[in-house]
């Protein structure tokens, strides 16, 4: 079922995020305080230099990366006539005696703030960032304020004006499914398999080549020689290029292996050689800060070698073989497949569309009667022998796959046209005047 997505205003006043594509002008911020009014809705005004803000601030949170040269004119006028609506929608709330509470605001400041810092990955890179456009974080919370006030005074219009007047019964989601059944897409065709997967695996001599070389940069920084200096010299990972540095990530965001042995670091502090998937790390934490952390680290990247694929290839074919030969192939999943969670399951896998699958994977499981099995079957970092145990065709959605989903996509169609109503009418009830030449009227 394909959704309408309500006119992009409706969706971003939804996120109360920023109202349009991050723009960035070739690394240089596009911040050109002109004297000069932009529009005029109703009593207040937008300043030329209001909309350069807003081009500042979405460069800000981009790194430069949007804006060219080329668009920066049709950034401008999508800014200008956005910052119009949503004008418009402040000027109802304040006539309507709408109250944002400080705290709300505070709370959204908070994390804007936490989210820029974030993307430039310490607070002392955001400071820098904003010190080469002579601001500080002082500067940059005072523009965040007004742009964050009036979104979200926006964003209660909406939700009362046009979220709080919308009510979808089932009755009517049963009804528009009866209506509209045969617009509303389709199931996909989808298989069922069952699977036995094994993992290449390194070789007990790569593994000591390996431990060796880190000891070895472990030695070196024992005795003294930077951090950043080895890892430039012996890290296979990206962050090489900058000595190991990681930036600030937050819990979850690494392998347990390696998050484990860093937060249990204190500033300053190397650790051992810790193994994980990706081979064996070396981690210097640099900052802690809660639930956050900023760290260095050399990887020597351990990967299978050719004679260790060729070894996996002969397990998995022998033990497609143990199948054909008459064994059952949720016992041999079971008891030799190494991905434990479907094991535990006799090797089931669910239910996937083609879209899902591996493309490689996609001819061979076609070609499959129920009960039949594939060949070996290279996936991205594993070797499988699938079974197929169910297929359907493509068909009909049924009302209960897609009630849901349904109810939203109602939801949205009438958020939709009570929004655009209600932008109509306010362009009726307050002045607007479009000053600016970079921009189009609507």
């Amino acid at each position: 079922m394909t959704k309408s997505h309500a006119g992009s205003a409706v969706a971003l006043l939804l996120v109360a995020t920023f109202l349009f594509p991050p723009p960035a002008v070739s690394q240089e911020p596009t911040r050109r305080f002109v004297d000069g009014i932009a529009a005029v809705v109703g009593n207040e005004i937008i300043l030329e230099s209001d909309v350069d803000e807003e081009l500042y601030l979405f460069n800000m949170r981009t790194g430069g990366e949007a804006l060219s040269e080329e668009n920066i004119l049709e950034f401008r006028s999508g800014i200008v006539n956005e910052m119009v609506d949503e004008m418009l929608l402040v000027a109802m709330a304040h006539r309507d005696s709408i109250i944002l509470s400080a705290r709300r605001l505070d709370e959204e400041m908070t994390r804007r703030v936490n989210e820029l810092r974030d993307r430039h990955g310490s607070q002392e890179a955001l400071d820098r960032a904003l010190a080469e456009q002579d601001m500080t974080l002082r500067d940059l919370k005072a523009i965040y304020r007004d742009d964050i006030e009036r979104r979200l005074l926006a964003e209660l219009v909406v939700r009362q004006e046009v979220h709080g007047r919308i009510d979808v019964t089932w009755r009517e989601v049963e009804d528009y499914y009866e209506e509209h059944g045969a617009e509303l897409g389709h199931m996909p065709e989808s298989y069922r398999f069952s699977g036995i997967m094994v993992t290449a695996r390194v070789s007990e001599e790569v593994k000591r080549t390996a431990i060796e070389r880190m000891t070895e940069a472990r030695a070196r920084l024992d005795a003294g020689e930077a951090f950043a200096d080895i890892a430039r010299e012996y890290s296979d990972d990206a962050s090489a290029a900058t000595g190991g540095d990681l930036g600030w990530f937050g819990r979850g965001a690494m392998v347990p292996e390696f998050e484990e042995a860093a937060f249990a670091l204190e500033p300053g502090e190397v650790s051992g050689i810790v193994p994980s998937r990706f081979g064996f790390h070396i981690i210097q934490m640099l900052e802690k800060d809660g639930n956050r952390a900023h760290a260095r680290h050399i990887l020597l990247k351990v990967m299978p070698g050719p004679d260790d694929e060729t070894r996996a290839v002969a397990r998995a074919e022998s033990l497609r073989q143990m199948v054909l030969d008459g064994a059952d192939f949720a016992s041999v999943a079971a008891g030799y497949s190494e991905d434990k969670a479907s094991s535990a399951r006799g090797g089931d896998l669910g239910w996937f569309s083609p879209a899902d699958l591996d493309p490689a994977f996609v001819a061979p499981v076609a070609a499959l009667s129920e009960g039949e099995m594939t060949g070996v079957l290279k996936g991205a970092a594993d070797y499988y022998v699938l079974q197929l145990t169910g297929h359907e065709e493509e068909r009909a959605a049924e009302l209960d796959e897609i009630r849901e989903q349904l109810k939203d996509y109602i939801f949205n169609l009438r958020a939709e046209e009570a929004y655009i109503a209600l932008m109509n009418r306010l362009r009726n009830e307050i002045y607007i005047d479009i000053r600016t030449e970079m921009a189009s009227t609507q």
